[in-house]
């Protein structure tokens, strides 16, 4: 990892690798598929302990105690490819062990018979819709492929399907936000993903359910509720990321205290002139820091201006 991990971050990675072992051994040796989630409040930073859970994942770690898993794929799921882009950025930026190219963002022509191990494939609820041509000549009735898509020899659920039924193979779905498509929906869009989401967790039309689901968010009740209620899965123990921890560390703050003077009067230039010279310190203070360290990269701090709109 490039980041060193924060104590309540470091128990909530050793929490989840336990039941992802768990998982690994009850879908090869029992056939059983299982679920648990990661929930933590926002900024608490569960994209950096996903990936220092994949990291031993795929490489193994010692600090853990955990052995890596040579058959491991993992499936990000979100509802927003741009949500998906922003945590495949976080993923280069917190691991030194996950490369670029273990990070495939999936999109047509994408014709694999199996997901490959060792990587990451990233997916949102649009490449699974019925115009999609990742997807295109399914039967979501039979499960039967009466035309394969343009310039693919497989849809995407003969893909997962194939990779499901490889028993050199361990297919685990990581729910970004989990808490979405999980409950009663009111839109179109939101109708959609609950239906793909409770396709992928518990199987449809021929294509089994997948065997390992991580679900991660700041609120998973839907999600466990959605578990409990499917019954398919073995669910292992949720992982629960203390707030005040979190607090303690210093990432979040309950209060912020901001001053706003009282009396009447043009402020712009006072707080400019205040930006600056905290600017000056910080930049200051980066410096020594990097002439200390010798092998840590300049930092640049950065003052960003937002100017009102012209009348």
């Amino acid at each position: 990892m490039k980041f060193t991990l924060k104590n309540y971050q470091r128990d909530a990675v050793r929490d989840s690798l336990v039941n992802l072992r768990k998982a690994r051994r009850y879908w090869h040796n029992e056939h059983d598929k299982s679920a648990f989630s990661l929930t933590a409040v926002t900024g608490a930073g569960k994209t950096v302990m996903a990936a220092a859970a994949f990291e031993a994942l795929f490489h193994g770690d010692d600090e853990f105690n955990f052995d890596a898993d040579p058959g491991a794929v993992v499936i990000w799921f979100s509802d927003d490819p741009a949500l998906n882009e922003q945590t495949r950025f976080r993923l280069m930026e917190a691991s030194d062990r996950i490369n670029y190219n273990d990070m495939v963002v999936v999109e047509h022509p994408f014709s694999r018979r199996k997901f490959q191990a060792g990587k990451i494939y990233f997916l949102n609820t649009q490449k699974f819709s019925k115009k999609s041509l990742l997807v295109r000549g399914f039967d979501d009735k039979g499960g039967l492929f009466e035309a394969a898509p343009d310039a693919q020899a497989y849809t995407l659920w003969d893909t997962i399907q194939n990779t499901i039924e490889d028993p050199d193979l361990t297919l685990y779905l990581v729910l970004d936000e989990a808490h979405r498509g999980m409950g009663s929906s009111t839109t179109s869009s939101e109708v959609a993903k609950s239906t793909i989401v409770q396709r992928l967790i518990n199987g449809s039309a021929g294509v089994k359910g997948i065997p390992v689901v991580w679900g991660i968010s700041a609120t998973v009740e839907r999600f466990d509720n959605a578990i409990a209620n499917a019954g398919h899965h073995v669910k292992l123990p949720n992982v629960v990321v203390d707030s005040a921890k979190v607090q303690e560390s210093g990432l979040i703050k309950d209060d912020i205290i901001l001053g706003v003077p009282d009396e009447a009067g043009d402020f712009d230039t006072v707080w400019v002139r205040r930006a600056a010279d905290k600017l000056r310190e910080a930049s200051d203070a980066w410096a020594e820091y990097t002439r200390q360290q010798e092998t840590v990269h300049e930092v640049v701090p950065l003052m960003v201006f937002q100017v009102p709109n012209m009348p």
